[in-house]
């Protein structure tokens, strides 16, 4: 959340409106002055912010009660937080009336007549999405969308098994969301928990695809925060831990601050989270990386804020600090067991978390919310042949390290696949999903995999004829650079440049892979220099690209992400840390690119997980965070990934070079150019 600092005609700063990182801006009914001690106007602003979006919400349910179905006009008008809110106070009153009804009239026919409600609402908000809708209305429709879906599913699965009153276990498991009216306030249940809606700005963040699996997790970690201890879902990468924990925050109107540990974290470093986090969630990414002599002390810090909680204390001692506690306030931990560098947690910190085990995400279910909410009519088809070609290519495609079919893969592709339909709305929905295929997992196949990848493909879609896009313009200025450089613009060349551009738009991290000798640098430089080109020609859509390469294993942890000096306590920048301050503190749209040259390993690489997921968040081991902007890319180049974990493999895009598609002739060739003499040349 940003808040908009003009000045008052004394010359004083104040506060007028808050905006979120997607441009959506809630304006104050009044000017906050922002004067006198710096802890005195920040508590102005929490209160202020609380006041203003409760006040908005009253305002925003009202709205939705006149307009029933046709809803396009309220979403424009009102925050998308507030109305996702809404929509979920709406839809628990409409089912606890259904189902009062069901129990009356002994039938299910009230939940059908609410199914087909619910239904007319989805409609519309699909219809808008097809439309050309602003970036900051296609976020709220597409949040809307996934909130609206589960809601219909949720009253379909009820009608499925006979629930007919409001204490049936499928309704009472459910995150209800309720308005008291006696002290106009939002509160919500689940099971036997009750919580508070905190009211504070998350903006516009897209909603995580609510299935089975997230609902349990749900329960797991409301009866945890119920009964004054944390959550700890655990699992292997990429299957919703840490976005589970921060959608549940979203939900609830909770800021969660997620913190990726490493083995570089001390007790006091620790420390510093847990007294910030007095008023917000704290959620602690692959929280057993931190050292075993570390964790039994944390393990104290975690029951003195825990044991305070159940006191319902107001103010308690930490670290022999007098500090204040918020009873919203909650601590979460999520675990990958049985990867390397990872320690086994002491039983006396177990015993003060609840676990929930995430093992199988329901991808087909993710897959059809996704194509529903970006606009495609044969949403269930494209979902399962999308899902059958992960399964398939996990089966009989060859065995690789830098191989990844998990959710993070589709789901990164099926986001594509909606870029893909908007920027090409003229083509059919099948070629466009065979396109979206294509750019994000042939570019990571091996030279005898692609074959067989195209069978799956063509055996999937039969009667479709894969298209081809235009990459001419694209293909002369990779030419021209790679001629002006010395180098062959040969076909396998320009395909890896193209494919590098694909992977680069369609994740914010990327790896290089392949062995010495396989234009990897090359790719990239090349890349970098045609869309400077482009650039320079006045095109549309590329912009200047910056480079800040550097080799990882030729520094130490402290010298590559920052230390403390042991001798005097104070904090000194690492290489990455200080280039990532520049680069994401620069506003210009230039693009930078953040390359690491050197072999990956669980040492260095590890540390930069809540950078290379949808967090794009660096974390220090001074607590510092910095954030990623948009323009701002990790590029990482490398010869293999044997030792790095499933965590990174799947967090990044891959681009493998063969050397079977290059061969030799192309360094001949160039060398021949520089031969001055043709009789030579040509012999």
């Amino acid at each position: 959340m940003d808040i908009l600092f003009p000045q008052n005609p004394m010359g004083l700063p104040v506060a007028k409106a808050m905006t979120s990182e997607d441009g959506e801006c809630v304006e104050w009914k009044y000017n906050l002055v922002l004067d006198g001690p710096a802890e005195v106007w920040l508590l102005g602003l929490e209160h202020t912010m609380r006041v203003v979006l409760r006040d908005q919400l009253i305002l925003t349910r009202a709205a939705l009660r006149k307009c029933k179905y046709q809803r396009e006009q309220w979403i424009n008008d009102w925050p998308g937080q507030l109305g996702i809110t809404s929509s979920k106070i709406q839809w628990t009153s409409d089912c606890t009336r259904t189902l009062c009804r069901c129990e009356i009239m002994k039938e299910k026919k009230p939940l059908k007549k609410l199914r087909k409600k619910q239904n007319q609402i989805l409609a519309t908000l699909q219809m808008m999405s097809r439309k050309e809708i602003s970036k900051i209305l296609r976020a709220k429709v597409n949040a809307l969308c996934v909130i609206e879906i589960h809601s219909r599913d949720t009253v379909d699965r009820m009608y499925k098994m006979g629930c007919m009153n409001v204490t049936a276990f499928e309704w009472f498991s459910q995150l209800k969301f309720y308005w008291d009216r006696e002290r106009e306030d939002c509160y919500i249940k689940q099971t036997n928990t009750n919580s508070i809606y905190t009211y504070e700005y998350i903006g516009n963040s897209g909603r995580l695809v609510i299935t089975p699996l997230t609902d349990r997790c749900y329960i797991t970690l409301t009866t945890a925060l119920h009964l004054f201890r944390g959550g700890s879902p655990q699992g292997p990468a990429g299957t919703g831990k840490t976005e589970t924990v921060k959608d549940l925050g979203r939900a609830l109107a909770r800021w969660v601050v997620v913190t990726n540990c490493s083995d570089g974290l001390d007790y006091k470093s620790m420390a510093k989270c847990f007294a910030a986090q007095s008023g917000c969630w704290g959620c602690f990414d692959e929280f057993n990386r931190i050292n075993i002599e570390v964790l039994s002390v944390v393990a104290q810090q975690i029951l003195a804020v825990l044991l305070a909680l159940s006191l319902f204390q107001k103010r308690f001692i930490f670290e022999g600090n007098d500090i204040k506690l918020d009873p919203n306030c909650g601590i979460f931990i999520t675990m990958n067991p049985g990867y390397a560098g990872r320690t086994e947690l002491p039983d006396n910190l177990k015993s003060m978390f609840r676990p929930i085990a995430m093992c199988v995400p329901d991808s087909l279910i993710i897959a059809e919310n996704t194509l529903f909410s970006d606009g495609f009519t044969a949403y269930k088809i494209n979902a399962k042949k999308v899902f059958t070609l992960y399964q398939l290519a996990m089966q009989q495609l060859s065995k690789q390290e830098h191989y990844d079919f998990g959710l993070r893969s589709m789901v990164a592709l099926l986001r594509y696949a909606g870029i893909k339909r908007r920027a090409y709305p003229n083509l059919p929905e099948q070629e466009m999903v065979i396109l979206a295929m294509r750019d994000m997992n042939v570019a990571r196949l091996t030279a005898k995999d692609v074959p067989l990848f195209d069978g799956i493909m063509q055996d999937i879609f039969p009667d479709v004829e894969i298209p081809t896009l235009d990459y001419d313009m694209l293909e002369t200025a990779i030419t021209a650079e790679m001629r002006l450089a010395g180098l062959q613009p040969v076909k396998a060349a320009l395909h890896k440049v193209i494919q590098t551009y694909e992977t680069k738009n369609s994740r914010h991290s990327s790896i290089l892979l392949g062995d010495t000798n396989t234009a990897k640098s090359v790719s990239w430089r090349m890349l970098a220099a045609t869309l400077t080109r482009l650039n320079r020609e006045k095109q549309p859509g590329f912009e200047v690209v910056h480079t800040f390469p550097m080799n990882p294993k030729a520094l130490t942890l402290g010298e590559l992400y920052g230390e403390y000096n042991l001798a005097t306590g104070e904090w000194k920048d690492g290489v990455l840390s200080s280039i990532m301050r520049t680069t994401c503190q620069d506003d210009s749209p230039d693009m930078k690119w953040i390359i690491f040259d050197g072999p990956v390993d669980a040492i260095w690489i590890e540390n930069l997980n809540s950078v290379m997921d949808d967090n794009k968040l660096l974390t220090l081991v001074n607590s510092e965070r910095i954030s990623m902007p948009a323009q701002v890319t990790l590029l990482i180049e490398t010869l293999d990934l044997a030792v790095a974990s499933p965590a990174t493999v799947s967090r990044n895009g891959m681009v493998y070079n063969d050397y079977k598609d290059w061969g030799w002739w192309p360094y001949v060739n160039s060398w021949l150019d520089t031969i001055e003499s043709p009789e030579y040349r040509e012999m």
